[in-house]
């Protein structure tokens, strides 16, 4: 996938969860509880969408996206009813309920699709591909639904245009009139072109409705938020802000944390007085803070550890008459471990959990840079077209899954190896610090643990090994590699032999090996 779509994807999925994330403690609240559903009704779109884009089955592929259908008209909806909440018109219960029905007549109908085409008119095959999904034709039901998404939308929309048109001196929006315009009509004219004339890598429809949610979450929620923050106190509204913040004073010493922080981090000790420095020491026990994301792409992701985002800013503190320091500090720990669930989609082979060829080409400058003394491994296991052929491709993901099981425990001896699966039957094992002895004990673990008398369970394999000569480029150290590889693997006659005679005889007493 092309880096730029991947980039796009990750920067509206993660602007989607924003209002999920900020909307969670006043969802009760009727006020923002339709929008509080309509974000994450978005956010579970972009997860779908991840989905897609990320897992090449063809079963997810084909599922995830027609469940998007049904999850893009409870959107609309949600839409049309946090427009109807803020222009102050009422919606029927059985408005409500004729929405209901056709929500669960489009779950259903995208769930069977496979067998109606009503939807979409392709049925599901094990060759489906993403070039053959965004080539089908639209079944008669997707025009319903389409129309239906697009009368919900331009109804909300005309009356909130109307609304704040003739409220427009009253209420000075971050986002005002012409803006709601431009997107409405941009919106539109991208949806209609993916739809009929030109098949974008990122549904359109989707970053449009992702602006949308995050411009009525900027709208509807912030312009109350800062409403508040005018009429209230200073002192009350630190004690109500949602953030966790520090204020120090201006020799760095700490006179107030927030209630909240305490209460999020009680076993830290923080007391007043502390120094900033002393408050950062104390809080690296339990949180990875940060100012910028830059700041901790290289630190490995630690699942125990509370993720917080570091705003500080100059602040005057009237009652030391001083210029102050006021440290903000947000949770993102729930889109930190997006983001690290993302990165694992793109590194790690979906069967096998080792490293994809992928994640190597994203590290060899750096193995390169770093690593002077690499040494690596390239196998290639024996028979696997072999197995496909007698038992089924199943039987062929089962061998290739099991001798990368083989290579992951090694993990428990070493800790500077690297599996990773270059595509099909072939393997490279990275050792970042390495010398001909390693390398062969490796092999000797390895051939340890595939071994097995039984020709069925035993995994034969060949490989080439060799350590980074001065300045060697890894690609140099691939090609010697490979070639030791196959001198191996030509000489490998007699088990051919031998596990093509088991493979026969298995095949025909209808051999199912198990789980």
């Amino acid at each position: 996938m092309r880096i730029d779509v991947w980039l796009i994807y990750f920067i509206f999925a993660s602007v989607s969860l924003i209002p999920v994330i900020k909307l969670d403690e006043v969802r009760t609240n009727p006020k923002y509880r339709v929008l509080w559903i309509l974000s994450v009704l978005v956010f579970t779109w972009s997860i779908f969408i991840g989905i897609s884009m990320f897992i090449p089955d063809p079963f997810f592929m084909y599922y995830s996206r027609l469940i998007t259908y049904p999850i893009i008209f409870g959107v609309s909806y949600a839409i049309f009813l946090t427009f109807q909440i803020y222009t102050n018109h009422r919606t029927s219960r059985a408005f409500h309920g004729i929405a209901l029905v056709f929500l669960v007549i489009n779950l259903l109908i995208a769930l069977t699709n496979s067998q109606t085409l009503w939807m979409l008119q392709q049925p599901l095959i094990p060759q489906l591909t993403r070039e053959v999904y965004q080539a089908a034709s639209y079944g008669w039901f997707f025009l319903v639904h389409t129309l239906m998404c697009y009368l919900l939308l331009l109804t909300g929309f005309i009356r909130m245009l109307s609304y704040l048109s003739k409220n427009k001196h009253r209420h000075e929006d971050i986002f005002p009139f012409p803006m709601i315009l431009i997107s409405l009509v941009l919106g539109i004219s991208l949806n209609l072109i993916h739809l009929f004339i030109y098949s974008f890598a990122v549904d359109p429809t989707y970053l449009f409705v992702v602006i949308v949610t995050f411009i009525l979450y900027m709208i509807i929620y912030k312009r109350d938020f800062n409403v508040n923050l005018i009429l209230s106190s200073r002192q009350f509204l630190f004690k109500k802000m949602r953030e966790m913040y520090v204020i120090a004073d201006h020799n760095q010493h700490v006179i107030e944390y927030s209630n909240n922080l305490l209460e999020r981090f009680p076993d830290l000790g923080f007391r007043e007085g502390d120094s900033i420095k002393e408050f950062y020491r104390k809080l690296e026990k339990s949180a990875i803070y940060f100012h910028d994301m830059t700041d901790i792409q290289d630190v490995p992701f630690d699942a125990k550890k509370v993720y917080l985002h570091v705003d500080d800013q100059e602040y005057r503190i009237d009652r030391f008459r001083a210029n102050g320091e006021l440290i903000l500090l947000y949770d993102e720990t729930l889109s930190i471990k997006m983001m690290h669930e993302i990165e694992v989609i793109r590194s790690q082979d979906y069967m096998t959990k080792v490293y994809n060829r992928n994640y190597f080409e994203m590290q060899r400058k750096q193995l390169e840079k770093n690593f002077p003394d690499l040494g690596l491994i390239m196998i290639d296991v024996d028979g696997l077209k072999m197995f496909n052929d007698y038992l089924g491709h199943r039987a062929g993901d089962r061998l290739i899954a099991r001798f990368a099981d083989i290579l992951l425990k090694l993990n428990n001896i070493y800790d500077d190896l690297i599996p990773i699966r270059f595509g099909g039957d072939e393997f490279v094992l990275i050792a970042k610090k390495a010398d001909h002895q390693k390398l062969d004990d490796l092999i000797k673990r390895i051939t340890f643990e595939a071994s097995n008398l039984d020709p069925l369970q035993n995994i034969s394999f060949s490989y080439g090994l060799t350590v980074r000569r001065s300045g060697e480029l890894i690609f140099t150290m691939l090609k010697r590699a490979d070639i030791r590889l196959y001198e191996l693997k030509a000489s490998r006659t007699t088990y051919k032999d031998t596990l093509l005679e088991a493979l026969k005889k298995a095949q025909k007493e209808g051999y199912v090996e198990s789980d």
